[in-house]
């Protein structure tokens, strides 16, 4: 069912952001159990480095989608939109031109842009929010930057992001000896659904305040 109303968007997030929160939730409590021995800690920090950065790549490939499906069923004049889905909606166009040597081409790109300003916006969103299976934070001011919303609240976690989420998993999935310290892997876990929280008040309230709209 397509996502038309700001109400389809926050509920899908929503379904998509609380068993995430759950498994992650089970666990912290698995790992925080004084039942299980301090060895099959160790073992469960270091599978759950994997989980939880496939639960931080899912949910901002999950939540990114469902907004551009969003902003592209509400049919906007492309002249109302802020430039980025004007691009993204080129893209395809641009692909084509670029591969071409004919200036015919290139003129089809010429006259999208000059005719379709009043024209009905259609904004791609099947594939566009690429995490290349590695979302470092490079990744990420790019998924940010299609999105329209803002990346600077990830400033602050990039040392997270990129050393102890994106490289521990690297290390853990290519089969390196990667100790993860029980304390710290729990530390890690609140920053994780810290940091699904922020993109997700950033996708909602980009929708809620219409900020994907040119402003005049």
């Amino acid at each position: 069912m397509a996502i038309r109303t700001k109400e389809d968007l926050i509920d899908k997030i929503a379904k998509d952001h609380v068993w995430r929160i759950k498994e992650i939730s089970e666990l912290k409590g698995l790992i925080e159990s004084p039942s299980l021995s301090r060895s099959r800690k160790k073992i469960l920090c270091r599978a759950g480095v994997a989980l939880l950065y496939a639960h931080w790549e899912g949910f901002v490939k999950k939540t990114g989608t469902y907004f551009l499906e969003y902003v592209s069923f509400q049919r906007l004049p492309v002249s109302d939109l802020k430039s980025n889905f004007i691009t993204l909606m080129l893209k395809s166009r641009i692909d084509e031109a670029t591969k071409s040597k004919k200036y015919s081409v290139f003129d089809r790109l010429t006259d999208f842009l000059i005719t379709s300003q009043s024209s009905q916006s259609k904004v791609p969103f099947k594939k566009v929010v690429d995490t290349e299976s590695n979302l470092s934070t490079t990744i990420l001011k790019e998924i940010t930057w299609c999105l329209g919303i803002e990346y600077r609240l990830f400033e602050s976690k990039e040392k997270l992001i990129d050393v102890k989420l994106v490289g521990r998993r690297n290390h853990v999935a290519h089969g390196e000896e990667e100790l993860v310290n029980i304390g710290d892997f729990l530390e890690m876990t609140d920053e994780v659904l810290g940091l699904m929280n922020i993109f997700r008040n950033l996708v909602e309230n980009s929708a809620v305040t219409e900020y994907f709209k040119r402003r005049t």
